[in-house]
């Protein structure tokens, strides 16, 4: 437990400093969007022109987007909007590291684990992303899903909520068998999308999937993505990314399918989310401590982890080594769903599930 809190300490430490460093977090995209609705003006609007009149040499970052995220995470920031940007965006992120370190405390996370993961969640407590949010609410699934299926399809269903990829937990979960559990998930999205159009306004939610294409178009080739559906248009620049991602899809989850009909279902998907989904940034990378880590994958971690702290930091030019980072934890990625498809190897996961007081194995 110490050497969990003193990672996450020392985390917090880091993100503090780095704050400053970057200039255009994701958070603000949010924070944007519910200072709109405090004004009377429409969530949806264009980022920069919702910070204009509160934070005008922030909104001058943004390009001309409106917010990517779907509109539970508006409703999410509300409480915080009519806070200053500096103190909304702290009060945030100490509540993004509670969250991480509330996970490695419920899931009882390896030292090392938690070690190799932490340049991600520095990444991700300075912008300001969801996946903290993400990160508890899909250990807790994991955990409680045993005694209380119920609750665990609450969590994903306010997981998919909140980001768009963890949607595919849904189909997981349906092909487990577990047909009850994936309709309180769907039920549980339903009710958190209802309550968004009742307090945002009717129609947020067509509006922002309306939007969804433009953004996955403007940032699938960004060099800092790192999906399965960035690379193949490498090879193929006209290919549809819904149509890639759907591709990918079907051929990683078909050598998963025993595996989701004997019942384990998270874990195993976890990895394939990660791959397949158009826009897969570094910073989800923490989330793969829910999945047991071998060796090779805790270095590749590590080392990715370094590098993104560093460019980051503008220490190393982002362009030219973006690939050291992405490659590994592509890496990384394709070697879990290798373990959990690989027919001999799929007693690895169940060994290595947490039990009371010990953690995921290395």
């Amino acid at each position: 437990m110490w050497l969990r809190l003193i990672t996450g300490g020392l985390i917090l430490a880091s993100a503090l400093f780095m704050v400053p460093h970057f200039g255009m977090p994701d958070f603000a995209q949010d924070y944007a969007a519910a200072r709109g609705w405090w004004d009377g003006r429409d969530p949806n609007g264009r980022t920069r022109t919702l910070l204009a009149e509160c934070c005008p040499d922030l909104a001058q970052l943004y390009p001309d987007m409106q917010t990517a995220h779907p509109p539970f995470a508006t409703l999410l920031a509300l409480p915080l909007a009519p806070l200053p940007w500096t103190v909304a965006r702290y009060v945030w992120l100490f509540i993004s590291w509670v969250a991480i370190v509330g996970a490695w405390h419920l899931g009882q996370t390896r030292p090392s684990v938690c070690a190799v993961t932490a340049s991600f969640w520095i990444i991700a407590l300075v912008l300001g992303t969801h996946e903290p949010l993400l990160f508890v609410l899909l250990m807790a699934a994991l955990l409680i899903e045993p005694r209380q299926p119920a609750w665990a399809g609450v969590f994903i269903g306010l997981s998919a909520a909140i980001k768009i990829y963890p949607v595919l937990f849904l189909l997981g979960i349906w092909l487990a068998g577990k047909r009850r559990v994936a309709v309180i998930a769907i039920a549980t999205g339903a009710i958190a999308t209802l309550l968004t159009e009742l307090i945002l306004g009717l129609g947020v939610t067509l509006s922002w999937i309306a939007y969804v294409p433009e953004n996955t178009q403007r940032y699938v080739d960004n060099i800092g993505n790192g999906s399965l559906v960035r690379l193949v248009r490498q090879l193929v620049p006209d290919a549809s990314p819904s149509v890639v991602a759907l591709g990918a899809c079907l051929l990683l989850l078909w050598p998963l399918l025993s595996r989701l009909r004997r019942g384990d279902w998270l874990r195993p998907l976890l990895p394939v989310i990660l791959l397949i989904s158009p826009l897969s940034w570094r910073h989800y990378m923490g989330l793969v401590a829910i999945v047991p880590l071998g060796r090779i994958e805790q270095v590749c971690l590590a080392l990715s982890g370094i590098v993104a702290i560093l460019i980051g930091l503008d220490l190393i030019p982002p362009d030219n080594l973006a690939p050291i980072v992405q490659g590994p934890l592509l890496l990384v990625l394709l070697l879990l769903w290798y373990r959990m498809a690989r027919p001999e190897r799929q007693g690895f996961a169940r060994k290595h599930q947490p039990r009371s007081g010990k953690g995921f194995s290395e």
